[in-house]
């Protein structure tokens, strides 16, 4: 991936250089402060905007950091809150109208350019198919011609921004591009700024960490969280995990397994709902003997119940599933005989965040036939961006209660809170 980095005085000095040296198509990755200068650690020096911008290529980060983002956004808790409820409100309303950064006058300008490009590009295709029965000087004054057209839209989308970005202020466009780039819908990421620059006045928009936390503590509206098992009523915590295979559902139970015991002292019992389709998870099974805690094997709804009924004593009672193509109807329905009652069962629909957003919608559409109280992510460590887990949030409207980010048992479990969430995806920590 071709990155480079500037310190700048501020965005507009960024800009200059990054369309410089990586061209009007370069994408913002990050934005962060630095003090630059004198004293300790540059403690005394001059705070500078450093910007990290690709030319493009798709990128990859470094697995998820554990770094908290609390203390950040609590140091800015004044930021807009009246306006970010409203926002929050409002975000999900159909919107109409998109203002573009290109004048009509210069779309009128490239339209004709483009046109002309694809019909040099066909002519070259022919050329290459039969390129003894055309004169090879002709191709070489063809490519010429199509270099100087490309020259020419070069130009013009330096002086007007990509054709697909709004029209907003130089703080808003970075920071709507390092969402996109992070994986954020376009439509979102584009309501998002629209709305914030709806809210935010002139002179607050030309400070760069006032609108970045601003954004944040607006996305922070939008998340639902459930506190893991802690937002589940007392006196018993009952909490089934549903999902297709190779999310890793058996591996998180034993994580939050371990949670409720170590972490809150809690009594646990473990199930395994086997409807015939695998065998029973001998994983789950040894995991249960180490740690000295009830493992049972149910196929059923009756047995399943029989058997909480007879842990009425446990704090806590986590159940494993068969891992269940979403395209496997038959499956689903034996899956929505014993997981359709609301209200005793927390369910929780496990996904990878590795998953494609449109393989994740129809999962979470098809295991919707049973209730899906909550949303659990795993894998974080394995993936670069994360936009899929906003993509997901806003579309389902469904709460989240824990993330995962690697195999270590207990360590790699993490409640879901709004503020690790919007870091992941804005990076405020790094500001």
């Amino acid at each position: 991936m071709n990155l480079k980095r500037y310190r700048v005085n501020n965005i507009k000095e960024a800009l200059k250089f990054i369309k410089r040296d990586l061209g009007p198509d370069a994408l913002i990755v990050s934005t962060r402060q630095v003090k630059e200068g004198k004293g300790a650690f540059g403690m005394f020096g001059k705070t500078m905007l450093e910007v990290t911008a690709s030319a493009g290529e798709k990128k990859k980060n470094s697995a998820a950091s554990k770094v908290p983002a609390t203390k950040v956004l609590e140091a800015y808790n004044g930021v807009g809150d009246t306006a970010e409820n409203a926002l929050a409100e409002t975000f999900m309303r159909p919107q109409t109208n998109s203002v573009l950064s290109v004048t009509d006058q210069t779309r009128n300008m490239m339209l004709p350019i483009q046109k002309e490009l694809q019909g040099i590009r066909l002519t070259l295709g022919d050329l290459s198919s039969q390129s003894n029965a055309f004169d090879n000087h002709l191709v070489g004054d063809l490519k010429h011609e199509l270099g100087e057209m490309r020259h020419m839209l070069h130009i013009l989308a330096s002086r007007t921004g990509n054709l697909n970005d709004p029209d907003l202020p130089e703080n808003l466009l970075l920071l709507y591009q390092q969402m996109k780039f992070s994986g954020l819908e376009e439509k979102f990421s584009r309501r998002l700024v629209m709305e914030a620059q709806r809210n935010i006045t002139e002179e607050d928009l030309e400070n760069f960490a006032y609108v970045k936390i601003f954004l944040a503590r607006m996305l922070m509206k939008i998340i639902k969280i459930t506190r893991g098992l802690e937002g589940l009523k007392p006196p018993q915590r009952i909490l089934a995990l549903l999902g297709p295979t190779g999310v890793g559902k058996t591996t998180t139970v034993v994580k939050i397994a371990s949670e409720q015991m170590l972490k809150y002292k809690r009594k646990v019992a473990l199930i395994s709902v086997d409807t015939g389709h695998r065998s029973a998870s001998e994983q789950l099974r040894a995991f249960a003997k180490l740690i000295k805690v009830p493992f049972s094997v149910v196929k059923d709804k009756a047995e399943l119940n029989r058997l909480i009924n007879s842990y009425e004593d446990y704090d806590s009672i986590i159940i494993d599933t068969d891992g269940c193509s979403q395209r496997n109807d038959a499956q689903l329905f034996e899956m929505r005989e014993i997981f359709d009652e609301r209200g005793r069962i927390h369910n929780s629909l496990v996904l990878s965040v590795t998953s494609k957003d449109v393989d994740m919608n129809e999962v979470t559409r098809k295991f919707g036939c049973m209730p899906i109280d909550s949303i659990i992510f795993t894998k974080l460590d394995e993936s670069a961006t994360y936009g899929s887990i906003f993509n997901h949030a806003i579309r389902f409207k469904k709460p989240l209660s824990y993330l995962t980010l690697g195999q270590k048992v207990p360590d790699d479990l993490e409640v879901a809170s709004r503020e690790r969430l919007v870091d992941l995806l804005l990076n405020i920590s790094g500001t």
